[in-house]
């Protein structure tokens, strides 16, 4: 199973405010560099803050016009492994279904306790869209009742058909 936490809605939207940021803080920050620059006593502090404003600008106008790529925020599942990045610049996690003793599921957070006392944890809240948050808690359930693990202090059996 493998869903794009970032709709083409949501994408769109981030993209039109690094556009609208890029925008201001560029035109702002080229603006305070000519004005600096038009002084009679110059102070250099200002033009490198003017010029740093005007470079943070043209990096978010990079980001909202595709010269610099964002990377996909997803989940997804097999039946070894859960891997997800939850944001446009994170880095991939990814556990493995061997490892994994028990999870915690509430609406805001999966709290996945792993073998060795360690524990990972995935943030619901990071995700834009409820709906699609709600999906992967619900995955991340089913999936554990068909592998037998505690979710919320509850042993899962997955339920077996005897053939007859």
């Amino acid at each position: 199973m493998y869903v794009s936490l970032y709709p083409q809605k949501e994408l769109k939207r981030t993209k039109r405010s690094f556009l609208l940021a890029g925008i201001f803080l560029f035109s702002g920050g080229a603006y305070a560099l000519v004005r600096e620059l038009q002084e009679a006593r110059l102070r250099f502090d200002w033009i490198v803050a003017a010029g740093i404003i005007s470079l943070l600008g043209i990096l978010a106008l990079a980001v909202a016009t595709d010269r610099l790529r964002l990377k996909d925020a997803y989940f997804s599942m097999t039946p070894e492994k859960i891997s997800y990045r939850l944001g446009l610049y994170g880095n991939d996690s990814v556990l493995y279904w061997a490892e994994v003793l028990s999870m915690r599921v509430t609406e805001t957070f999966v709290l996945f306790e792993l073998q060795g006392g360690h524990k990972k944890r995935l943030s619901l809240s990071a995700i834009p869209a409820r709906e699609v948050a709600n999906h992967v808690a619900t995955s991340l359930r089913l999936a554990a009742i068909e592998k037998n693990i505690e979710v919320n202090g509850v042993q899962m059996h997955a339920k077996t058909v005897l053939a007859s």
